[in-house]
């Protein structure tokens, strides 16, 4: 029995890396890797924030302002894939290629995006970036996990955010100057600029220690097999690893079920046209050839449950979604609200949007000093999700056409201040409740979580105001009117006569209120799916005593290794 359960917790090549980084990784290597990691994440988030205030001008020079929502759906889509696959990645060979691999796509996903000359362009821009940004985003808590006790977890998580409260009110600025300039495609150059400079001092870092590992010996013979094993060896075993075939599969089920909610209206010809309802019936049908496939016949489940003795990990995750599913659908068209409604520039509707936020980054912070303090995360989280409720409640009045913009801030501080007393809490508390063999996948699985749901909820966005929109429109808005330029282009809405845009502020303002309500009452799923999660405490003495058992468990799967081996070259 106990063999079995030694065999089923054996280490794959990058979790024993981590365990001997641990010995080998000087003061001056840590410190370039938290660096880094800080670095980098101020970086991502910094052209990020950028791009945001740029999207609805870059939209509306390719005249497709109403398709905001698209380039959201394929980059979650494309991220609910491979985010598994870059922990499983880092797990099988290590963090530090993983890294690259990550850093390497986003900088050339930058340069494409800067380039486009077309709309198609630019979603092909957007494929790559998910290659870059899903692995960046995924392997910076799991080596933060990696490097802190659980106990301190929730502090460092924070503060690896932290640096993008800076971004949230200057990125704006200049991508309202570059927008003013007309030189938008400098918000998208930023990525290889910023991000390829960040990353040297995490790259300076991790390469120094995988040196270390190479000169110490302790993983010549982990290297020794897998350099034995031929070229299809090498493809058949990462294939199986990573499970090809679920992903491919749960990839294709995303697309063919949600961007039909997308493009159904406004490209494939209304709800009944062929080309909706045969996409929608071939994604349900995926859908379930995943299920079976994840069920019965997959040698390496996409998401390894069987491994789990608690559902903390699922209803964490859950919770995590829920909250994110309702984000991406309040928040999808607010910017465009705002400067419709509001007639101000980008900056200052970026500023009374990131009041969300703001609040999000500081309150996780707040959070990680009261785990701290008092090691333990469920009062934390619910609290978060009750201040979130009341800040999504009064956002159905505060998101009206007539009230003030102090109105529309508080309502987005409170709602953001619950949203990070939620995030870190959960997260601490799924990388705590799983075996650290399984620590990068369960990172992983928080953000497949968050980015199938908001998949879902930009998807239900787009939907609501694609399919509502024309009828509120046509309702409220007089007179003759070019329908695709007033919703296409924000300065085209702005500049109408005032009874036709008092018309469509009136349109814009009832969708938005609409999606408020419906997030309300998604909320009260967050609540019922954290009731699920066990409580437990986070003390030192627990995180000391499983370190040194994961230790001494990398140490005798190496012996093993080596021993087998031996044993093969003597019967040579």
């Amino acid at each position: 029995m106990a063999d079995k359960e030694d065999q089923s917790r054996r280490y794959y090549l990058g979790v024993r890396k981590v365990l001997i980084f641990r010995k080998l990784a000087s003061r001056t290597d840590l410190a370039l890797i938290l660096a880094g990691i800080i670095l980098l994440a101020w970086a991502k988030n910094w052209e990020g924030n950028a791009i945001v205030s740029v999207t609805p001008k870059v939209f509306s020079i390719f005249e497709a302002l109403h398709l905001t929502s698209l380039l959201n759906v394929v980059l979650y889509i494309l991220q609910t894939a491979l985010l598994p696959i870059y922990s499983k990645v880092s797990d099988m060979v290590g963090r530090t290629e993983a890294f690259t691999i990550a850093i390497f796509f986003y900088v050339i996903s930058g340069v494409v995006m800067a380039t486009a000359q077309s709309m198609d362009t630019l979603v092909g821009g957007q494929v790559i970036y998910a290659f870059g940004i899903s692995g960046v985003s995924v392997l910076g808590h799991v080596l933060i996990a990696d490097m802190t006790s659980k106990v301190n977890r929730g502090l460092f998580q924070a503060f690896y955010d932290i640096p993008a409260i800076i971004n949230i009110f200057a990125a704006p600025l200049a991508g309202q100057a570059l927008t003013d300039a007309n030189q938008w495609r400098w918000a998208y150059a930023m990525i290889p600029f910023c991000v390829g400079a960040m990353s040297v001092p995490l790259l300076i870092g991790l390469f120094s220690v995988e040196h270390k590992m190479k000169k110490s010996g302790l993983l010549k013979q982990d290297r020794s097999q897998i350099e034995k094993r031929t070229v299809r060896e090498k493809v058949a075993w990462f294939c199986t690893e990573i499970d090809l075939v679920g992903s491919l599969l749960m990839v294709g089920a995303l697309c063919m079920i949600l961007l039909p909610l997308v493009l159904a209206i406004p490209k494939w010809g209304g709800w009944a046209s062929a080309t909706t309802i045969g996409t929608l019936v071939a994604g349900v049908v995926t859908a379930v050839l995943f299920g079976l496939w994840e069920w019965k016949m997959a040698e390496k489940p996409l998401i390894p449950f069987g491994n789990w003795s608690t559902l903390t990990p699922i209803t964490g995750v859950l919770t995590c979604s829920t909250i994110s599913m309702i984000t991406a659908m309040n928040w999808q068209y607010f910017l465009t609200y705002l400067m419709v409604s509001r007639k101000v520039n980008q900056v200052t509707a970026t500023y009374l949007e990131q009041g969300y936020h703001a609040a999000f980054l500081i309150s996780q912070v707040i959070a990680g000093f009261l785990m701290k303090r008092y090691k333990v995360y469920r009062p934390f989280v619910f609290i978060g999700i009750v201040l979130y409720m009341i800040g999504i409640g009064l956002m159905i009045p505060a998101r009206l056409p007539t009230s003030s913009n102090a109105f529309v801030v508080i309502s987005q501080v409170i709602g953001g201040f619950g949203s990070g007393m939620v995030y870190v809490p959960i997260l601490v508390a799924v990388q705590s409740s799983v075996p650290h063999n399984d620590l990068a996948i369960v990172t992983a699985l928080v953000q497949i979580g968050g980015s199938i749901a908001t998949s879902i909820g930009s998807t239900l966005a787009g939907a609501t105001w694609n399919s509502m929109l024309p009828d509120q429109i046509a309702k409220n808005v007089p007179g003759e009117y070019d329908y695709n330029a007033v919703i296409g282009d924000v300065d085209v809405a702005v500049n109408l006569p005032d009874d036709q845009y008092n018309g469509v502020v009136h349109a814009y303002g009832y969708i938005q209120k609409i999606l408020s309500i419906v997030s309300l009452c998604l909320a009260a799923l967050a609540f019922f799916f954290f009731l699920g999660m066990r409580s437990f405490g986070l003390s030192d003495e627990d995180e000391k005593s499983i370190h040194e058992d994961d230790e001494k468990l990398a140490v005798d799967d190496h012996e093993m290794h080596s021993s087998s081996v031996q044993g093969v070259d003597e019967k040579k």
